[in-house]
């Protein structure tokens, strides 16, 4: 029987979201069993977009600050990071200040990054037994993190349904990667894509604490409503997490795909009847959700090229600020940047990491936000 824990958690006061974070990890099997000491941690948390941490768009950071100090009991060292929504990227994304992870690492002593902002951030890795996708451009951090603790939110969201511990691994790979499973557009296609990117990180992925204090329902997972749930769910099986969350919130686990495809393929239990919940019964904390309004449909290739011109966000060299140092030539984790008198990026191979304008000392190297996005951000 797969262990779901649950456990109330009225409102985000540090010291209730601390008691109820520890009650839940314990009955899940406790931090000293999937930590030794001096093991490297990396909290996964949502940073989807520069939000408050009242919108219920991302972790809240009271939630995040009481994972990582039951992580420092056990002897390991935590730091959090996310890539936000590609939308939003380029260089130093302001998410992490916005949704008060910055302020909470100063606070403790601990890191707080964007994958994007390290050198050589992503790495080139083939997906175990992929279904939609070969290989992607995975997280050099979440692949050298001795142990992964996945801290997603509870929200709706208007491609899957529902996000949760599977869908959450997705912000640890590359724009490029993104925008590929992007592209397959329909619900099963794009549901399949993000089990696989799970799939890479899987052996790492050891405990899932979800925020469910205060979900979003309807057209999530960043315009619907906040809805009050007063929770807290843990589990070593994110599968099985996933299938009672989505209990609690009125849908039924298997027709969430990514719930589905994540336990057709051995990640963990998604039928009931497989899974015992520790703590208040899910009939007891169920609270109705509205569902998004429709899970979206396959897209003409026509169409997915004009989204991909409207929403672009890229690396451009403005040639006046270029002293032709070639440290963007070396910072590219895949040789997309040559010397032609001046840096030539080739668009094909680039991935859309920032390294060559976070390494730029200059600041030739410029983020490109078209119009759309610039009116989005």
């Amino acid at each position: 029987m797969a262990i779901v824990s649950i456990s109330r958690c009225p409102g985000y006061q540090e010291r209730r979201v601390s008691e109820a974070v520890s009650d839940a990890v314990t009955l899940a099997g406790g931090m000293e069993r999937i930590i030794s000491s001096g093991d490297r941690v990396l909290l996964k948390a949502n940073m989807l977009a520069p939000a408050d941490p009242g919108d219920a768009v991302t972790t809240h950071p009271a939630v995040i600050k009481a994972v990582a100090e039951l992580v420092m009991e056990a002897g390991g060292i935590p730091f959090v990071a996310d890539s936000p929504g590609y939308i939003f990227a380029g260089g130093k994304c302001r998410a992490i200040r916005a949704c008060g992870v910055k302020a909470l690492g100063d606070e403790l002593g601990i890191a707080t990054m964007q994958f994007e902002s390290l050198e050589n951030p992503f790495v080139l890795t083939r997906v175990p037994g992929g279904r939609m996708l070969e290989e992607v451009y995975a997280a050099r951090l979440a692949l050298e993190a001795d142990v992964i603790i996945n801290l997603p939110k509870l929200k709706t969201h208007a491609s899957t349904w529902y996000t949760g511990a599977i869908k959450n691994m997705f912000g640890a790979v590359a724009t490029k990667t993104r925008k590929e499973a992007h592209r397959l557009g329909a619900h099963e296609g794009f549901s399949q894509s993000l089990v696989d990117v799970y799939a890479v990180f899987e052996p790492r992925v050891r405990l899932t604490v979800m925020d469910a204090v205060t979900g979003m329902e309807g057209e999530g997972p960043r315009h619907g409503r906040r809805k009050q749930l007063g929770l807290i769910l843990a589990s070593p099986d994110p599968v099985a997490l996933d299938s009672a969350a989505s209990r609690v919130i009125g849908f039924d686990p298997l027709q969430i795909l990514t719930t589905r495809y994540a336990a057709d393929r051995g990640f963990g239990a998604a039928r009931a009847d497989a899974i015992e919940v520790l703590g208040p019964p899910v009939e007891e904390v169920a609270v109705e959700f509205e569902r998004p309004s429709g899970r979206r449909a396959n897209l003409p290739s026509v169409m997915t090229k004009i989204a991909d011109r409207l929403l672009v966000v890229r690396p451009r060299l403005d040639r006046n600020g270029c002293d032709c140092c070639r440290i963007c030539v070396r910072s590219c984790p895949v040789d997309a940047i040559s010397m032609n008198d001046y840096p030539v990026i080739d668009r094909d191979r680039c991935i859309e990491c920032f390294c060559c304008n976070e390494m730029c000392p200059t600041g030739a190297m410029e983020i490109k936000k078209s119009w759309l996005v610039r009116r989005l951000d």
